[in-house]
C-alpha cells in the first residue's frame, strides 16, 4: 500500500488526508469503476506545478500565438460517444512521452522551463467549443495527475465548469486543477465562447520507476480505443480477444519505443 500527504484545498475548508493508493488501475482491464483518490490536489504539493504556473504568462502568451496561426491544426477527440456536438478538440505537443517535434518548435517554453521535470509525460492544447459538453467518463489510469491550465476561460460555474465525482471547480486562467484521471469526471462550456486549457499529465512519484511501461500501456489501450471506433466489429468481440490485440499493440510500441523517443512520433493518435 502506498500512502502520500496531500492536502486538498476546497473553497471553504483547507484539508489534510491520507491517500491511499492500494493498486495500479487501468481502464477497461481493471475493476469498472474507480474511486480511490482525492477529488482535487493543490498545486502547492508539486514542485512541477509550481513551476507550470510560474511560468503561465509565458505559456498563456506561446499557446495564444498558436491557435491564431495557420500552423494550428486541431483534432477532434477520437471517441465521438463522450461529446454531443463534436466540439472537443486537441493540439498535441508531448503524447505518452514521445515528442511531437514539429509542434513542439512553436513553443520553446515546453523545450525549456519544463524540461527539468521528465515526470511530465503529455502536453497538449484542449479547447471546449462553446455549448459543448464532455459526458461524465472515467479516464486511463490513476498511475498519473492530470492537470488544467486555464489560458482562456470564457466564465466560471455555473455555465463554464468541471466534475470529479460530485464536487465542481471552475477553471482560470494561468492557475492549474491537478486531479486524478481515474475519477469519474466531466466538463461543460455553456458560454457563447470557446474554452481554452493546457492539458498535462504527470506521472505519480511512486511510479516514476515505471514510467515507460506505464506510458506504453496507456499508448496502446488509446490505440485499441480508436480501433474500437472505427471498427465496430472489433468492439464487438470478447475481452480476452480485446486483451491480445492491446498486447500485440503493447510489444509493436515497445519495439517502436527506442525509434519514437530519439526522432518522436511515426503518426499522431489523437
Amino acid at each position: 500500500m502506498i500512502i502520500n500527504l496531500i492536502l486538498i484545498p476546497n473553497s471553504r475548508l483547507n484539508v489534510i488526508i491520507l491517500e491511499q493508493l492500494k493498486e495500479e488501475w487501468f481502464a477497461y482491464f481493471s475493476s469498472e469503476h474507480y474511486s480511490d483518490s482525492p477529488n482535487f490536489y493543490s498545486s502547492e504539493c508539486f514542485d512541477w506545478a509550481k513551476a507550470i504556473e510560474a511560468n503561465s504568462d509565458e505559456i498563456a502568451t506561446e499557446i495564444t500565438r498558436i491557435i491564431n496561426s495557420e500552423d494550428f491544426t486541431p483534432k477532434g477527440y477520437f471517441i465521438k460517444g463522450l461529446t454531443e456536438k463534436s466540439g472537443w478538440k486537441t493540439f498535441s505537443f508531448i503524447t505518452w512521452g514521445i515528442r511531437i517535434n514539429k509542434a513542439l518548435t512553436l513553443t520553446p517554453v515546453f523545450n525549456n522551463s519544463l524540461a527539468q521535470f521528465p515526470e511530465i509525460v503529455s502536453i497538449s492544447i484542449n479547447i471546449l467549443e462553446a455549448g459543448e459538453k464532455i459526458k461524465a467518463h472515467h479516464g486511463d489510469s490513476n498511475t498519473f495527475y492530470r492537470c488544467h491550465l486555464g489560458i482562456d476561460i470564457p466564465e466560471g460555474l455555473p455555465k463554464c465548469g468541471f466534475r470529479v465525482n460530485n464536487q465542481d471547480a471552475e477553471w482560470k486562467n494561468n492557475q492549474l486543477l491537478i486531479f486524478n484521471d481515474a475519477n469519474k469526471h466531466e466538463a461543460w462550456n455553456l458560454s457563447d465562447k470557446k474554452r481554452v486549457i493546457v492539458v498535462f499529465d504527470v506521472i505519480r512519484s511512486e511510479y516514476k520507476y515505471k514510467k515507460k511501461a506505464i506510458c506504453l500501456k496507456i499508448r496502446s489501450f488509446l490505440i485499441l480505443q480508436l480501433l474500437f471506433e472505427q471498427y465496430s466489429f472489433i468492439k464487438k468481440m470478447p475481452k480476452w480477444i480485446h486483451k491480445i490485440i492491446n498486447s500485440t499493440i503493447f510489444i509493436l510500441l515497445f519495439l517502436l519505443y527506442p525509434y519514437q523517443k530519439k526522432h518522436g512520433v511515426i503518426k499522431k493518435h489523437n
